[in-house]
């Protein structure tokens, strides 16, 4: 695996640990019953109350989803590095050299300038390939980045309307909410 690749995973990984919801315990409001409700009529009332909220907001927190559009592709395939490279450059330049250093009087002599700037050009050919994937590899990592911050901030807003629709009910019901 390349760094590059290796690099990528560990940021998947890292955004899979930080977008982990908290706990719904950790997230429930503070409810009294201003009325004297009972435990069974608490209990009821937020049963009743809670299916409201879901209803309303679209939004279930025991079964948090957000209907997105899907992620950006990854990759279609593992692109192909240009083949050959510095050597064939070189051969392929010797072959050229070789035939102007004939009409010029010296045959070796073109063919080794040729060869070199061959070789050359061959290797700027395979870095300027290199380059764009290192380029291409940054943009799906940018894509993926705010792939996820849609999501965070859909889960977010989806999880703000139940707890206003929940507290909204609780609180026609005789409950202060907090």
């Amino acid at each position: 695996m390349t760094s590059s690749w290796k690099g990528f995973v560990l940021f998947l990984w890292a955004v899979a640990l930080v977008s982990i919801p908290e706990s719904a315990a950790a997230q429930q409001p503070f409810i009294y019953p201003d009325k004297g409700q009972t435990p069974q009529q608490q209990e009821s009332d937020r049963g009743q109350c809670y299916m409201w909220a879901v209803q309303q907001s679209g939004f279930d927190p025991s079964n948090p989803q957000v209907a997105q559009a899907p992620p950006p592709p990854q990759s279609y395939g593992q692109p192909q590095a240009p083949q050959g490279g510095m050597f064939r450059g070189a051969a392929g330049g010797a072959a050229l050299g070789a035939v102007g250093g004939a009409i010029g009087g010296d045959a070796g002599k073109g063919a080794a300038i040729g060869a070199g700037v061959g070789a050359l050009f061959g290797g700027m050919r395979r870095m300027r390939w290199q380059e764009e994937q290192q380029q291409q590899m940054q943009m799906r990592q940018q894509q993926q980045q705010g792939y996820m911050a849609q999501q965070q901030n859909a889960m977010a807003q989806g999880r703000s309307n139940y707890e206003r629709a929940f507290g909204a009910c609780m609180a026609g019901r005789g409950y202060t909410v907090r």
